[in-house]
């Protein structure tokens, strides 16, 4: 099982000097200063370029003197990045787009500089995975330059590329694996735990500053499938964007999370699990479904008998919650509809988008290029594959479709019969994939978390090969 401590026992990797410690105390001080004086300064403009950049500077902070930090840090970024481009809307104004959003890209972004700078990474090949589809990437930019050069069409590269570089830099750093597993490990738990009880308050009492934006994002037709500004009338979304990657979140922590000891492990578990339900993804509950019992197939029996152990207990907590008829009608009702799919009118206009929008893909081999593409002929696209094939044409739907083929055509590594993580991280992975008919999974924090696990699982063959080779082992990099 693996052991989540508190945020404070930091790897033992990581580099405590006092002076590099001050530059990091440096970084996150001017930060702040500068991110709270435009705030009282009422300066919108400004404090939306300057949180962005804020986080870019902490992370390059991090990225130098305390990589492992570095990996929670950025995963959080993902995880907070929306709940404070709302909170500064609601203050200031509603705006779209909207530069606090690119926080996330622009600290997930510099793990790209682990490719570049000497002595960031081990000196390995990288995996066929991030070379087809990095190339895949850029060919979708390219066809967007061609076709119709925009902001958007960058937008589009940083939405694609960014969650890869941090997945690629994961793996470049294979020596850190042991210390990177207990970060993102503890970093899941305590989103659980944050992350599902905001967004039990959100259902219950949906805060002003989430009221006002699903009110002006009506403009933009989210409203009807958020459900209404209004308490006991939202599809829960937490601190993110939507539900989906909220929901997804939320079952690769509770996943992950089977394979984790920890005294947060049961109040994680009951916020993180109503939270899931009360995002009402279809598409997640079924990936869910699909990593558990791929995780069952794979470990020894002793650990199923804890699982099982901790999900009776689970459900002792959680039976009274869901049986409070507010949760149970709106729950019970989504549920309902995976037997009644003849009725059930999101999965009629998912139907319907196919079969109109299957002919377009099929006549536009070279694609749209990377836009963000929401709606084609009045219909709105929320199909990974259709998005994949509009974004990459088939060329760079084919590249990308090999890179992950090639996932699953190494032999499994030997350190899958004892190591929980890699175990959890592939069932994670497995489990995200099988949602592409309803989601794009390769972008945003759906995409930072899918190449997390996937770079954890590429590092551990090399990093367990080490292990076995004998005492001269490598130190983790700084």
């Amino acid at each position: 099982m693996i052991e989540a401590r508190a945020y404070p026992a930091i790897a033992p990797a990581e580099n405590r000097s006092p002076i590099r410690s001050v530059g990091i105390g440096l970084a996150v001080g001017l930060s702040v200063v500068v991110v709270a004086a435009l705030c009282f300064a009422g300066n919108a403009q400004l404090l939306r370029g300057a949180i962005p950049i804020a986080a870019l500077l902490v992370a390059l902070a991090l990225y130098f003197i305390k990589p492992v930090l570095y990996i929670q840090y950025s995963l959080w970024v993902w995880f907070l990045a929306p709940l404070a481009r709302r909170i500064v809307d609601w203050q200031f104004g509603y705006a779209d787009p909207n530069l606090v959003l690119l926080a996330p890209f622009l600290v997930s972004g510099i793990a790209g500089l682990t490719l570049v700078l000497p002595g960031r990474r081990k000196n390995t090949g990288i995996p066929a995975v991030f070379v087809l589809c990095s190339t895949a990437i850029l060919y979708g930019f390219v066809v967007g330059v061609v076709v119709r050069p925009s902001a958007e069409t960058v937008y589009g590269l940083l939405n694609w590329l960014c969650p890869l570089l941090f997945g690629v830099h994961i793996y470049a750093n294979w020596p850190s694996y042991e210390e990177h597993r207990r970060a993102i490990s503890r970093t899941l738990l305590w989103a659980l735990l944050i992350l599902g009880i905001y967004g039990i308050y959100q259902f219950f009492m949906p805060p002003t500053w989430d009221r006002v934006w699903l009110e002006n994002g009506s403009i933009g037709q989210i409203s009807p499938s958020f459900g209404q500004p209004e308490p006991l009338r939202v599809r829960v979304w937490s601190t993110m964007n939507s539900p989906a990657p909220f929901a997804n979140a939320m079952m690769a922590g509770l996943l992950l999370l089977l394979m984790i000891r920890s005294t947060l492990k049961l109040p994680a578990a009951v916020a993180g699990y109503l939270a899931f339900l009360l995002s009402m993804v279809r598409t997640a509950w079924l990936g869910w479904l699909i990593g558990f019992f791929l995780m069952l197939k794979n470990i020894n029996p002793r650990v199923i008998i804890r699982i099982f152990l901790s999900a009776v207990v689970l459900l002792v907590c959680l039976l009274p919650l869901l049986n409070d008829p507010r949760l149970a009608t709106v729950i019970g009702d989504r549920v309902k509809t995976f037997t009644d799919l003849g009725h059930d009118e999101s999965f009629g206009d998912r139907l319907e988008m196919y079969r109109v929008l299957v002919n377009d893909a099929a006549g536009n081999p070279f694609g749209h290029g990377l836009k963000n593409l929401e709606v084609s002929h009045g219909i709105p696209v929320d199909s990974g594959i259709l998005v994949t094939v509009f974004s990459l044409g088939w060329l760079g739907t084919l590249l990308y479709a090999l890179g992950i083929t090639s996932l699953f055509l190494k032999k499994e590594p030997r350190p899958e019969m004892h190591d929980e993580f890699y175990k959890a991280g592939k069932a994670i992975v497995i489990a995200m994939l099988a949602q592409l008919i309803g989601a794009n999974i390769f972008v945003n924090v759906t995409g930072a978390i899918f190449w997390t696990f996937t770079g954890m699982r590429l590092a551990a063959s090399p990093y367990h090969a080490q292990e076995r080779a004998g005492p001269n082992k490598l130190q983790p990099s700084d």
